[in-house]
């Protein structure tokens, strides 16, 4: 079946086009590759593996009260974290164009009180990150792959960062020399040994990092914090538990 296209327009940086098949509605930047998914029809589960790995730090914070989302996307993220946490959202991305198409498309409300929505080049020297963020969950791709940022970019949001803030990020672990790059970038503002979750049958790998070293009683404590939330966020973090990696010392 071949999918059908719900709309398509073109901004400065290239093409944007919405499609569906199969009752699963994506996101594509001119090409194949699907930078957005949701099934309307199932609005409470999160379709893509990276998304339900990139819920983790979610339970692994004690209380993120503020959570930024660089990169926007169709605003699936964002949707689910409106509706399934408590937390403000402050969501950034480089195209205007995409606010109305996640509103169209994607059910997101953009008067959503617990939403902030800031359209900025992160690369700019002027950019300045959203002040005292727990939690910041980076998703920047492009047509041509993954975003690489600055190093005054990485530098600025560390130092804006709660005391207790995690950054995580996903990743396509197949392009070595810019997981290499993006994790020293990281290392000299957090704790090198990030938590690594792996995502199966996919070359999405997904890295949190914080100040502290990780300890086997910070998951323990997850999961504790796991089985007081939502059904639908229990559900998106359940599976992702199985694709952490051991921690540095410990055996699975």
């Amino acid at each position: 079946m071949k999918a059908k296209i719900l709309e398509r327009l073109i901004d400065e940086h290239g093409p944007i086009e919405v499609t569906e098949q199969g009752g699963e509605v994506e996101l594509h930047f001119g090409n194949q590759t699907a930078q957005s998914a949701w099934r309307p029809e199932q609005p409470e589960q999160l379709c893509f593996a990276y998304y339900r790995a990139m819920m983790l730090p979610v339970a692994l914070h004690p209380r993120p009260a503020r959570i930024g989302l660089l990169g926007f996307g169709g605003g699936v993220l964002a949707k689910f974290l409106l509706e399934h946490t408590e937390s403000s959202i402050h969501a950034v991305d480089l195209r205007p164009a995409l606010g109305p198409v996640a509103a169209r498309h994607f059910g997101l409300d953009l008067d959503h009180p617990r939403l902030k929505l800031q359209f900025a080049d992160l690369s700019a020297p002027d950019w300045e990150p959203p002040a005292a963020l727990d939690l910041v969950l980076i998703d920047l791709f492009d047509r041509d792959g993954m975003i690489h940022l600055p190093n005054e970019t990485v530098a600025r949001l560390a130092e804006t960062m709660s005391p207790t803030g995690m950054i995580c990020l996903n990743l396509w672990r197949n392009h070595v020399p810019a997981v290499v790059a993006a994790h020293r970038q990281l290392s000299a503002h957090f704790h090198p040994d990030a938590l690594v979750a792996h995502v199966p049958d996919r070359l999405n790998t997904v890295m949190t990092y914080r100040r502290e070293a990780w300890r086997p009683e910070d998951l323990q404590n997850g999961l504790r914090r796991l089985s007081g939330e939502s059904t639908p966020l229990r559900r998106a973090q359940g599976q992702a538990w199985q694709w952490l990696q051991p921690l540095r010392g410990q055996r699975r």
